[in-house]
């Protein structure tokens, strides 16, 4: 029989790190208690790429990732709201009452502490208890998870921002992902013996911080090992624009042109460097790779 109660909880959810999946796992038990489904309202585009597009860092996962590992963390279904200037100026008990009560159906919803919505964010837990004997539903609380902070997406954005991808895995629960397609570039990896695979990255995933990554790249179901670089390549003159460019290691002879690939980002390797010549940026490379490749060994006997 289908559950004919709904459990309801609400947020971006971008990166669905392990905060995120502290509360999807206690709103998980509740739904269970009360033979309910589980659902989970999110928002696209971000919140805050329209209220504050000046200093909106990007995405941690793109829409459709968000789906995928929210249905992984136990959630039953997915729905977004298209965050337009209705619902920016939405107040709190009509979104209460449209959103969450006549479209979403929730007869539990489980929020997070700090979760505020409606107009100018006037609403919050207060105001959903308020709300809850006219409308029928009961709202259970959720304490932030963390470790000397509470987990949130905006630490993680900044640690990837900084290049500090392995502490950004401690919170993401995973590795920062980013997918894209693989463009032509300048060709000159494959003239050293390094052919990287120059990555059209979809936008706005955040891109770390120059330098030399190890990573995994998930191609056509395959998982290969990775030494990435990042930046503008200051080794070469007329490089314009930031590139992600990504060296398979031990393989020099795949054709990834046009592909959507994605890469796991595991560490930092080091900085972007401008070497005084080809022969001191190869010994440089050789010992990315050698250090990557640990990194590789590692996360891959983890």
């Amino acid at each position: 029989m289908a559950p004919n109660k709904t459990v309801v909880t609400i947020g971006v959810f971008d990166g669905v790190h392990e905060g995120h999946r502290s509360l999807i796992t206690q709103a998980r038990s509740i739904a269970d208690r009360e033979g309910a489904s589980l659902s989970v309202a999110s928002f696209d585009p971000h919140p805050a790429s329209v209220l504050r597009p000046e200093s909106f860092l990007g995405l941690l996962t793109t829409p459709a990732r968000r789906i995928e590992l929210l249905l992984a963390a136990g959630v039953d279904r997915v729905e977004y709201l298209p965050f337009t200037d209705q619902l920016r100026d939405m107040d709190a008990e009509t979104f209460i009452e449209e959103i969450l009560v006549n479209q979403l159906g929730a007869d539990v919803i489980v929020i997070g502490r700090n979760f505020r919505f409606g107009h100018h964010a006037t609403g919050d837990i207060e105001t959903l208890n308020d709300f809850a004997p006219k409308f029928g539903y009961s709202v259970l609380p959720v304490d932030l998870a963390g470790d000397d902070a509470a987990w949130s997406s905006t630490r993680v954005r900044q640690l990837i921002i900084d290049g500090n991808v392995a502490q950004a895995t401690n919170i993401l629960g995973r590795n920062h992902r980013l997918t894209g397609t693989v463009v032509h570039g300048d060709h000159r990896g494959r003239e050293l013996g390094f052919p990287t695979a120059n990555m059209d990255v979809i936008k706005p995933l955040i891109i770390p911080a120059d330098g030399v990554y190890s990573a995994v790249m998930h191609w056509n179901d395959q998982v290969l090992p990775a030494a990435v670089s990042i930046g503008t390549n200051p080794t070469f003159d007329g490089v314009v624009g930031r590139r992600v460019e990504a060296y398979v290691i031990d393989h020099t002879d795949l054709d990834l042109y046009d592909a959507e690939i994605s890469l796991d980002f595991i560490d930092f390797v080091r900085p972007m460097v401008k070497f005084a010549g080809l022969d001191e940026l190869l010994v440089a490379m050789h010992a990315d790779v050698a250090k990557a490749r640990l990194h590789i060994a590692d996360f891959l006997d983890s």
